[in-house]
């Protein structure tokens, strides 16, 4: 399957954490940003045939996460950062947010900077914070908790890892338009 991928980019993924977080009140938790940046993937990858972010999604137990944002999410973590820390994720986060006492909250120290955002990622993160932006933990955790998840959770559970990949394909088959999605990855 040939498929079209944007490359994940530290400085793009802050500034969405970032726009995120200002439609939150100006701050928000790690599971609502890597909630609604899954969700505003998926309407991204469902209107545009790629996925937004250039993330790749992992499936944990609280649902799918951006595996390159999570590790970013934990570089502004100044505890968190070790040897095996990649030092441009550091310097992505350094000046934009700052964690809270909580270990898991995240606080903006700028506005986000929405020239590095496609007007497309803008209105796919936009229309995510709309539909899933008011729901609880529990919500989130149980809508994220999509046929796609479920495949990778299984897989980990089975092989006894803690955590497996998900598959791109299998995220598209979730989809409305799967067979469109699909048919366009493929192409």
């Amino acid at each position: 399957m040939a498929i079209r991928e944007k490359t994940f980019s530290p400085k793009t993924a802050v500034e969405s954490i970032l726009f995120i977080a200002s439609r939150q009140g100006g701050q928000a938790s790690f599971h609502e940003v890597l909630k609604l940046r899954y969700f505003a993937d998926r309407i991204h990858l469902s209107r545009y045939g790629r996925l937004a972010s250039g993330d790749d999604y992992t499936a944990m137990k609280f649902g799918p996460v951006g595996s390159r944002t999570y590790d970013l999410l934990k570089a502004a973590k100044l505890d968190a950062v070790s040897e095996w820390t990649n030092p441009a994720f550091v310097e992505a986060v350094s000046g934009a947010f700052d964690i809270g006492p909580d270990g898991s909250t995240i606080r903006s120290r700028r506005e986000a900077n929405m020239a590095l955002l496609s007007a497309a990622e803008i209105e796919c993160i936009e229309e995510a914070i709309r539909q899933y932006g008011g729901m609880s933990f529990k919500q989130r955790t149980a809508l994220s908790h999509d046929a796609a998840w479920q495949e990778a959770y299984d897989a980990a559970l089975e092989a006894k890892v803690g955590t497996a990949s998900m598959k791109l394909e299998s995220i598209a088959k979730t989809l409305d338009n799967a067979e469109e999605v699909l048919e366009h990855l493929s192409a």
